[in-house]
């Protein structure tokens, strides 16, 4: 009779030469994106001090002020397409990361760029006394504000994103075994080991590693009284529990790491959203007011 075995996988810590690394290559597209950012965002930056220099009241409403609010809303545009390629058409050329690069970036001197755009009113100077501010100017304040508050969110949730990611790659490298779903198959086998080495033994050593699987403090408690024929089996199934608890820590720190992930994406989608159809909103009234010259009707008072 012939006995099926599984074959025994080496320890990762015995082939430092082959230790894989979890975490993502750094990529030139964010220095590139970061020059482009840096050299659009310093000539709209020259040609706002030459226009407040040469205009008596320069403002939104007049070039070249005016057309900086053009060029933040086509950047608002821009960094939408992230999510458009991330989760609905795939197809575009690039890779993800690169993409990400570009609606950091553009995202951030976007909100520069729209200060410049309204000349830091309700900003550095009119401060607004009332929330009436937020409707004037088809809602521009409110436009401005609601990008404020998404760069913001994309700021700290960029941060946030990098600081768990650290967290999960130093887990995966120092566990031995890897990011989540090799550590689900690892422990999986180890409570099949258990099962195994439990069989035929005394109630104290099968309730022991039971109670063990459930609760990884009981390893730090007494041990049970074990006969001198289960000593051997007894010390490889405690081994494998202590193992056991460690990955299964591991695993849940990763875990952690991607719920809280998932959850800032999550909000920042909802303020994407909203602050899209603010924005959307002053820049189609702005665009049909100031640039197509169509006027609504004022109501009477």
């Amino acid at each position: 009779m012939s006995l099926i075995t599984k074959p025994v996988q080496p320890e990762i810590s015995s082939q430092p030469a082959s230790k894989r690394l979890w975490r993502v290559p750094a990529s030139k597209a964010a220095w590139l994106w970061l020059a482009f950012s840096v050299m659009l965002a310093g000539g709209i930056f020259v040609v706002y001090l030459r226009a407040i220099r040469m205009q008596q009241f320069p403002g939104p409403f007049y070039d070249p002020l005016r057309f900086f609010g053009i060029i933040a809303f086509t950047l608002v545009l821009l960094t939408a397409m992230y999510s458009l390629r991330r989760r609905f058409v795939r197809g575009l050329p690039g890779k993800a990361q690169n993409w990400l690069w570009m609606h950091t970036w553009v995202g951030i001197i976007t909100i520069l760029i729209v200060l410049l755009h309204s000349n830091f009113v309700h900003i550095l100077n009119n401060y607004c006394r009332n929330l009436s501010c937020l409707t004037e100017a088809g809602a521009g304040t409110s436009a401005m504000i609601a990008l404020g508050v998404l760069v913001l969110s994309g700021v700290s949730g960029r941060l946030l994103d990098s600081w768990q990611a650290r967290s999960i790659s130093y887990e995966a490298s120092t566990n031995g075994v890897g990011i989540v779903r090799a550590l689900e198959e690892r422990i999986l086998e180890m409570e099949y080991t258990v099962e195994r080495l439990c069989a035929g033994k005394s109630e104290a050593f099968k309730a022991y590693c039971m109670q063990a699987l459930d609760r990884a403090r009981v390893l730090s408690g007494p041990l049970p009284s074990i006969g001198p024929h289960e000593q051997a089996d007894f010390r490889r199934a405690h081994q494998t529990l202590s193992e056991r608890a460690r990955l299964v820590r591991s695993m849940k720190k990763q875990q952690r790491a991607r719920a809280i992930i998932r959850a800032w994406r999550a909000i920042h989608i909802v303020i994407a959203t909203l602050a899209l159809l603010i924005i959307t909103y002053h820049s189609l009234l702005e665009l049909l007011a100031n640039v197509l010259n169509v006027r609504f009707l004022q109501p009477f008072g």
